[in-house]
């Protein structure tokens, strides 16, 4: 983007088109983030896109403090004053389309940074095999979630696409004979007939707070943005186990690790044995861009990592015009599957190692991260590389 102003004046005409700009700009190259970070020289904007953090554009010290300026008021922030970290949103109309810019303001000692999440509002949520799962996941999904009461865990790092999987499947259940009720850190993507609650420590509504008063309000179904202490994750495994459906992330490496962590905060493990229906642990792979995908061979040592049938072709993508030369077009999940089964319930009650869980799962056939993102591979979607660099 070329902002083709260089005057006080004529940046005081142009700052709303700038900002509008900046906007736009991301929200068409489908960003997921926007960084305007203050250098000593002045400024570099930057879109995190598949990912990736990439270099927009560049100005001046005069620039950036008017854009930020543009922004805190957009956000009805303080605009006046020493810096201080500040946090808000932002409404913003492109077309038909409906997106919420979440804003967070940090001083820096060259000064004030914004980094601001791209959220659409009005997102669709497809199918699960839309999400990258494997069709036999993808089954396992759609018949547990039909049960009328349990728990399900979706966990990964940052980023990874929890909530758009857990947004799917309330999206999923969402019919007008039940009742669905969520609690989010913020309220991230609007879903009619759902009602949604932003937790709010300033008024005592945390994630446990609010699980005790929704559970007065007749759900059939809860969505909790996240468990992250004892308390909410007590209060959410005794609701799956007395007839609520409970969907919420937790933070751990792999599925097997979501069972150990809930012991380890302090539910007792005949509690969770009986309400836990499944876990699944995700990343997010890059896609290969199929305007430039090629076949090709992988280095040796690539190939004795995964231990790959000879028989399977391996594709990459050097960049073209299509993809901005970077090879990627998209994302797409990768997800590995626990499905509780007897043997994990009597397991879970003699508190387990994540070892010792993943030894039976996969025993019981469930596919690692590895191998689905291996599968991925084979089928040409990602490259050998970016399977390893998911899975290691």
């Amino acid at each position: 983007m070329a902002f083709g102003v260089n005057t006080r004046e004529n940046i005081k005409i142009d700052i709303v088109k700038i900002v509008n700009d900046i906007f736009k700009q991301a929200i068409d190259l489908g960003a997921s983030d926007i960084h305007i970070e203050s250098t000593y020289a002045g400024m570099v904007i930057r879109y995190r896109i598949d990912g990736i953090l990439k270099v927009i554009s560049e100005g001046d010290k005069m620039l950036r403090d008017f854009i930020i300026s543009r922004i805190k008021v957009m956000a009805l922030l303080k605009t006046t004053g020493l810096p201080r970290p500040q946090e808000g949103n932002i409404k913003f109309k492109q077309g038909d389309l409906s997106v919420d810019m979440r804003i967070s303001i940090f001083p820096t000692s060259s000064g004030e940074c914004v980094v601001i999440r791209v959220l659409e509002t009005d997102k669709y949520f497809g199918d699960f095999r839309e999400l990258g799962l494997l069709d036999e996941q993808a089954k396992a999904i759609e018949k547990i979630i039909q049960q009328p009461y349990g728990l399900v865990l979706v966990t990964g790092p940052n980023g990874s696409g929890k909530s758009t999987t857990l947004f799917t499947i309330l999206n999923r259940l969402n019919e007008p004979g039940k009742s669905l009720v969520t609690l989010e850190d913020p309220v991230e993507r609007k879903i009619d007939m759902v009602r949604q609650t932003n937790i709010n420590p300033d008024i005592n509504l945390t994630f446990a707070s609010g699980l005790r008063y929704l559970l007065r309000q007749d759900p059939d179904i809860i969505m909790v943005g996240e468990i992250r202490d004892k308390e909410t994750a007590q209060i959410a495994v005794q609701a799956a186990i007395t007839g609520h459906l409970v969907l919420a992330t937790i933070h751990t490496n792999d599925a097997a690790g979501a069972v150990v962590r809930m012991i380890n905060m302090g539910v007792e493990p005949f509690l969770l044995s009986s309400a836990l229906k499944f876990v699944t642990a995700q990343r997010l792979a890059r896609v290969n861009c199929p305007h430039c995908k090629k076949e090709y061979e992988p280095p040796l040592e690539l190939l004795k990592r995964i231990d790959a049938p000879q028989s399977i072709k391996f594709y990459h993508s050097a960049g073209c015009d299509k993809c901005s030369n970077e090879g990627i077009s998209g994302r797409i999940g990768v997800h590995e599957l626990i499905v509780v089964t007897r043997k994990i319930q009597d397991l879970t009650l003699l508190k387990p190692s994540d070892e010792q869980i993943n030894k039976i799962a996969i025993d019981e056939g469930m596919t690692t991260l590895r191998q689905a993102a291996l599968q991925k591979v084979y089928d040409g979607t990602i490259s050998i590389e970016e399977a390893i660099r998911l899975t290691e």
